[in-house]
């Protein structure tokens, strides 16, 4: 029911954020969302999306923005975008093409190229 109320993960995310988005969704629309400390997911992450890996630093950054400035307080919308400044003058590179996507409109997959 709530998939059907909510509609399902958004598209312009892609790798990370999109759960966290969708869980904001639903509790905004009413729904309780319950942090369960027994379960068990398995996660397995590759070494092109580890910490610090060009792949992570650009969808990381992209996606973080588009979480932030989407349903974050103003206060922090304002952090955002700083940060975003930052980044564009002295991000790592992929970091810097994130912001720039970001701003562009280029969601989903986006621009990033191995």
């Amino acid at each position: 029911q709530v998939l059907e109320q909510i509609g399902l993960i958004d598209p312009k995310y892609f790798l990370y954020y999109e759960e966290t988005d969708l869980c904001v969704r639903a509790s905004r629309a009413g729904w309780k969302l319950y942090y369960v400390p027994e379960s068990i997911v398995w996660h397995r992450v590759g070494q092109a999306s580890g910490i610090g890996s060009p792949l992570a630093d650009y969808y990381t950054t992209r996606n973080r923005l588009l979480f932030g400035l989407r349903w974050a307080p103003p206060r922090t919308k304002l952090a955002l975008f700083r940060q975003s400044l930052q980044h564009l003058v002295s991000g790592r590179p992929w970091q810097r093409k994130g912001v720039v996507d970001f701003y562009l409109g280029r969601f989903g997959r986006g621009s990033y190229v191995n």
